[in-house]
């Protein structure tokens, strides 16, 4: 487990275990966002404006990121019953605000630089599962969105001043003197599995003679996660993310996408270009 290694480099090193904890997210995360401007940089390989496209790419990361930090801030305010700049300031991240807001910002730039958005959100979604899934590694290695306690063979236990084991703690669930949280579903594992398994598919069905019209290849994308995500809401545990009425907020928003998605399927109309 990430936890524990970097538990041992830390013992071994001398210095802070989230050094290492913090250092391994944020390098798995640059590497899947880096595999994904890789991937659509390759996937417009011989298109006249994919120098403009890279552009938006980039521009739209900033956008991405604040989007990431929206259901945080709003769930946080709720709670607090305000919305104050601390709140704004720190704080976690939820990947479904950042993806959405990203590829909305995206598909406006396009517009406003009067391009097709479809080549470039097709590149992208066919690269973002792949992607997500060395996010969702470097999720497993900093601890965060942890899985349900479970007796299963699959459990992890997480080390002290990890998030499993913070929550545990403040719950009550953890004996005097415990030095790691309860066995817990490795749910950041089971996303990565999900999302290469949905990256194959996409890539399967893009590789077909003929391939897929334009924006078919965002529309599957956006189903086929928000299906895999409502499901895998399930094995977590974090209280962090918010649960409303016995869901969680990524599973309305999934449920939400899922709907649109299909919508647009069923219709049996090509995005226009």
């Amino acid at each position: 487990m990430g936890g524990f290694l970097a538990f041992l480099l830390a013992r071994a090193t001398g210095l802070d275990v989230f050094v290492f904890v913090q250092a391994g997210y944020l390098l798995l995360g640059l590497a899947g966002l880096t595999i994904v401007l890789a991937g659509a940089r390759r996937e417009l390989a011989g298109n006249p404006d994919r120098a403009r496209y890279m552009l938006l790419f980039l521009a739209a990361l900033p956008l991405g990121l604040a989007g990431a930090r929206l259901i945080p801030i709003a769930q946080d305010a709720w709670l607090a019953g305000r919305l104050t700049w601390g709140l704004v300031a720190t704080g976690g991240l939820v990947f479904y605000g950042g993806a959405l807001t990203f590829l909305g910002a995206l598909a406006l730039g396009c517009r406003l630089a009067r391009l097709s958005p479809w080549p470039l959100l097709d590149a992208v979604s066919r690269y973002a599962p792949l992607g997500h899934a060395f996010g969702r590694l470097g999720c497993f290695f900093g601890g965060c969105c942890f899985g349900a306690v479970t007796a299963g063979p699959t459990g992890v236990r997480f080390p002290a001043g990890s998030p499993a084991f913070l929550q545990h703690k403040a719950e009550g669930l953890l004996p005097p003197g415990a030095v790691a949280s309860l066995p817990v579903h490795p749910s950041q594992l089971y996303e990565a599995v999900a999302d290469l398994a949905l990256f194959g598919c996409l890539m399967a069905l893009s590789r077909r003679p003929g391939g897929l019209p334009p924006g078919r290849a965002t529309t599957f994308y956006l189903l086929g996660y928000a299906v895999l995500r409502f499901l895998l809401e399930f094995c977590r545990g974090d209280s962090i993310r918010g649960l409303y009425g016995g869901f969680s907020t990524s599973q309305y928003i999934a449920a939400a996408v899922a709907a649109g998605a299909l919508l647009v399927l069923l219709r049996r109309k090509h995005p226009a270009q």
